[in-house]
């Protein structure tokens, strides 16, 4: 038999850089006809201020101030996360395809996390995660009824200095160095969640509430950050009532709940960032002052800085660099998982020392130093640019970085599809063979590998990067507007930016789709 191959051109490839640029053009012609409408509301339709109280329904509210929510969806979580560490654990160094761990983790729960948990609700997986929970027990002495918390530990409280995304940004680095190992292989699987497990329960003892959770889960990081993006929210309704509210039982506590475990002041909060929607403001806020709102994609970009993050040091370089390691982490993930270079894939799986080393070389210098620096001499381009000699480069760097958010949402989002829907069949036949013992739970263990709408996954991933860059170039032109002190200086040092987000732009579909 004779075949012959047909190359046709990259039709999605060409129309997609196309309407990256077109996007970028539309952007800067936008920005130079804004009227003060365009100033509150988002694409000059979408209102800033718009919110949506889903807990003004009494059904919703009484759900959130039971004692048993979230906890039965931790109790839930709890046990498919022991099943995990058992499949993990027994199935040792087998292909991860065929094992309950890998394939939940990284096929069902990771995309989750990037495609809905993050998105849309922002830390809704703080909210039901089970790694705390020995911790919490430890801490409370139950896990049911309410109560001030008398901590079985040490109760110390973490550094001021480290109260902040770099401890968190440094685990997640740090964790993505074995990418090869725990993304594929059960027991390595079963190592990376046995320590995170280990570390809250240990963190727990020594340092009060939920500091582990705050400063050291590697997943806490960016879940964080992109949480700013999202499309809820847990805020006060009325400040006033705040602030002749003693003592502040939304902070302190109460008989009927804890107070904060994220170490939030819930009545002066303002972004997402450092709140895991625990819920027990809602449990301890004898006035129900509290609101759980749906809002437009991304308003907490543009708040202001509030009192704790100058105490705190927040809101500067560790968000920044947070947000650009992100670049640098997806693009090894995506070359190493979904990419053709098996080169590349012996690297990263240690099929020598000396390969692995030059991967560990490569890929600090792309996070740490690389990445930055483009974007470090953007920025310094953008100042000079703007003809303003007095704003700080470190403010350029640092407010121009949240602009990235809304395409980093994005990229993670279509990177993940790209997992589950060529690799998410193999989800029914673990569930139901969840040790590879033989079993069929569910009658789904001879389930065949059959990858599911991969015809449509390239549109799937243009269309959710073209919505990621628009809002990217809306809010940093709103961003150029709040660095620089006219509206000429705005544009003319928004440009370099723009330049820079519409560039990134087409290398992601490039990566994607080139």
């Amino acid at each position: 038999m004779i075949g012959h191959l047909r190359v046709l051109p990259n039709r999605k490839y060409y129309a997609g850089v196309s309407l990256v640029v077109l996007l970028g053009l539309g952007s800067l012609v936008y920005g130079s006809r804004r009227r003060e409408r365009h100033r509150t509301h988002l694409f000059g339709f979408i209102p800033l201020n718009w919110r949506f109280e889903l807990t003004r329904y009494k059904p919703i509210r009484a759900l959130f101030k039971s004692r048993w929510f979230p906890l039965v969806f931790i109790l839930v979580n709890f046990f498919i996360f022991v099943v995990v560490l058992v499949a993990g654990f027994a199935g040792g160094f087998s292909a991860g395809n065929v094992n309950f761990g890998v394939m939940v983790v990284w096929i069902l729960w990771w995309v989750l996390l990037m495609t809905i948990f993050v998105p849309v609700v922002g830390r809704f997986w703080c909210m039901t995660c089970p790694f705390p929970l020995i911790g919490d027990w430890l801490q409370r002495g139950t896990l049911v009824s309410g109560g001030r918390q008398k901590s079985w530990g040490l109760n110390r409280k973490w550094p001021k200095r480290f109260r902040n995304l770099w401890p968190v940004t440094a685990c997640f680095l740090l964790s993505t160095l074995f990418i090869g190992f725990f993304t594929v292989q059960p027991f390595a699987t079963f190592v990376l969640l046995a320590l995170i497990v280990i570390g809250a329960i240990a963190v727990s003892l020594i340092y009060e509430k939920r500091t582990f959770c705050l400063y050291l889960c590697p997943v806490s990081g960016f879940q964080g950050l992109y949480s700013n993006f999202a499309a809820c929210e847990v805020r006060v309704k009325d400040p006033d009532i705040c602030k002749t509210h003693t003592p502040q039982t939304c902070y302190v506590g109460s008989e009927h709940g804890y107070g904060c475990p994220w170490m939030e002041l819930p009545f002066e909060m303002n972004r997402n960032t450092y709140c895991g929607l625990c819920l027990e403001c809602f449990k301890t806020c004898p006035h129900d002052n509290m609101a759980f709102n749906v809002r437009p994609f991304g308003t907490d970009l543009l708040t202001e800085r509030r009192r704790t993050d100058e105490l705190q040091n927040r809101r500067g370089m560790d968000e920044a660099f947070k947000s650009l390691t992100m670049i640098g982490i997806l693009f090894a993930f995506f070359l190493t998982m979904q990419g053709p270079y098996g080169w590349l894939k012996d690297m990263v799986m240690a099929a020598s020392l000396g390969g692995y080393g030059l991967f560990l070389g490569g890929y600090l210098l792309l996070n740490l130093a690389q990445i930055p620096i483009v974007f470090l001499t953007d920025s310094y381009l953008s100042k000079r640019a703007s003809g303003n000699r007095d704003i700080s480069l470190k403010k350029i760097f640092v407010d121009f970085s949240y602009s990235l958010v809304p395409l980093g949402v994005a990229r993670w989002a279509a990177f993940s599809l790209g997992i589950l829907l060529p690799n998410g069949s193999y989800l029914p036949r673990v569930m139901s063979d969840p040790f590879s013992r033989g079993w069929d739970l569910f009658g789904t263990a001879g389930y065949e590998w059959t990858p599911f709408l991969t015809g449509a996954l390239p549109y799937l991933q243009l269309s959710l990067l073209f919505v990621g860059l628009a809002f990217s170039l809306e809010y940093g032109y709103r961003f150029a507007n709040r660095i620089f002190t006219t509206e000429r200086e705005a544009t003319r040092g928004w440009i370099p930016m723009l330049l820079f987000i519409t560039a990134l732009g087409v290398f992601f579909v490039w990566l994607f789709e080139g």
